[in-house]
């Protein structure tokens, strides 16, 4: 008897705080039960219209190539897919999870304070328009 296994998505923005998804990961799922895919969004804000230069946009792939080897490097022993894209996080997570069918999506509980508290975090956003079974993990 063969049994599918769970597609999980871990959005990672490359903080601590972020990477405790992984370890929850490894104590919800045996490694034979899941595939994994770890996103990373690269947000970049564009001010009065400038352009990005080609040097910043290097970089931005080299941090998110960076965050996203670590976190394979944590997971050695699960099936993992790392897939870094541009836009808003909050918009690709739910596009990725919507059109590849994911079980659930794991992510962190947002920290921020202030301004961008009143603004609403990513995994708010997540959690109102996901249709995607959401394990949101304590910091």
């Amino acid at each position: 008897m063969t049994t599918d296994k769970k597609k999980i998505l871990i959005p990672l923005d490359g903080t601590d705080r972020s990477m405790h998804s992984l370890d929850y990961v490894k104590q919800l799922f045996r490694k034979d039960e899941v595939t994994i895919t770890l996103l990373n969004v690269l947000e970049i804000v564009i001010i009065n219209d400038m352009m990005l230069s080609d040097t910043v946009v290097t970089n931005s792939e080299n941090e998110s190539k960076a965050i996203l080897e670590g976190a394979k490097a944590q997971l050695q022993d699960y099936t993992v897919e790392a897939i870094s894209t541009f836009g808003y996080a909050s918009d690709e997570i739910l596009r990725k999870a919507r059109e590849d069918k994911f079980d659930a999506i794991i992510m962190t509980k947002s920290s921020k304070k202030g301004l961008a508290r009143m603004i609403g975090s990513v995994t708010r956003k997540v959690l109102q328009d996901t249709r995607t079974l959401l394990i949101i993990v304590p910091e």
